[in-house]
């Protein structure tokens, strides 16, 4: 139900295949809700596709799989179908229509994790920035165009956690090198770039003991749940909680090669 591979103009852009993702590396707030989440299995789920049917619409080519997200010893958390539609250009568009069993806690994330070549290391994208922004912490943040490298999307805290997310995006673009990858879409999304991954985030207790993971790991969001928590006051507000049991999560890739001198620019 997903791809293992984009390769356009004789470049591969992935490291290992891409992933639905619903974890993150729980922050100091998340003490005591990663609990739950960890009961539930979030931070063991994998993606499993029932069936794939494959039809021509024209010059494009339709994807449609029905898949869900699971973990070992429990029952199905989300079940949905993901219609991918290629185009001639390499245009790549996904819509997965997701629902979440309401037996299982409020999602800690949904959305696409894509570990893309290193030498995709400089970012350009319109949405809140230059700070990190989440649903229930965003007031220090503008919305606007910005640009940084990849380490400059990092925010070092002493304990590794979640962060640099960046919210209310229509779109950011990844590129270095000889190659580029575009994300957008019809409705605003949050997304973070970083050289760790939410593992290594989780099993570091110290940020000297992180290790580049040796790819740009893009996580492009349908949402987060938001940051703050019990762990030292009341319960996260129900607005700040990812709870939708039915979700819509459109967006399109767009592989490109860069001109001569616009690397990192859109």
């Amino acid at each position: 139900g997903l791809f293992s591979r984009i390769y356009y103009h004789g470049r591969e852009y992935l490291d290992r295949p891409m992933e639905l993702n619903i974890w993150r590396a729980p922050t100091d707030n998340d003490q005591y809700r990663k609990l739950e989440w960890k009961r539930a299995r979030y931070d063991q789920a994998y993606a499993r596709a029932y069936d794939a049917r494959v039809c021509q619409a024209g010059a494009s080519v339709r994807i449609i799989s029905h898949l869900s997200l699971a973990a070992p010893s429990v029952q199905r958390m989300l079940d949905g179908e993901a219609l991918w539609t290629v185009d001639s250009t390499g245009r790549i568009r996904v819509s997965l229509r997701m629902q979440r069993n309401p037996e299982f806690p409020e999602l800690p994330r949904f959305g696409l994790r894509l570990f893309l070549k290193k030498t995709l290391d400089q970012v350009t994208y319109y949405g809140m920035g230059p700070y990190e922004s989440y649903r229930d912490k965003h007031q220090a943040s503008c919305h606007g165009r910005y640009q940084a490298p990849v380490t400059g999307l990092y925010e070092d805290y002493i304990r590794p956690q979640e962060n640099g997310s960046h919210g209310d995006c229509d779109y950011v673009v990844v590129a270095g090198g000889d190659a580029g990858l575009a994300a957008a879409s019809p409705q605003t999304f949050s997304f973070n770039a970083s050289v760790y991954t939410q593992e290594e985030l989780e099993n570091k207790a110290h940020n000297y003991e992180l290790e580049p993971c040796g790819s740009t790991v893009l996580c492009l969001d349908y949402a987060q749940n938001g940051i703050g928590s019990n762990s030292c006051g009341p319960e996260l507000l129900d607005q700040y909680q990812f709870k939708e049991e039915q979700f819509v999560f459109a967006v399109t890739l767009v592989p490109f090669v860069p001109e001569k001198g616009t690397a990192g620019q859109s």
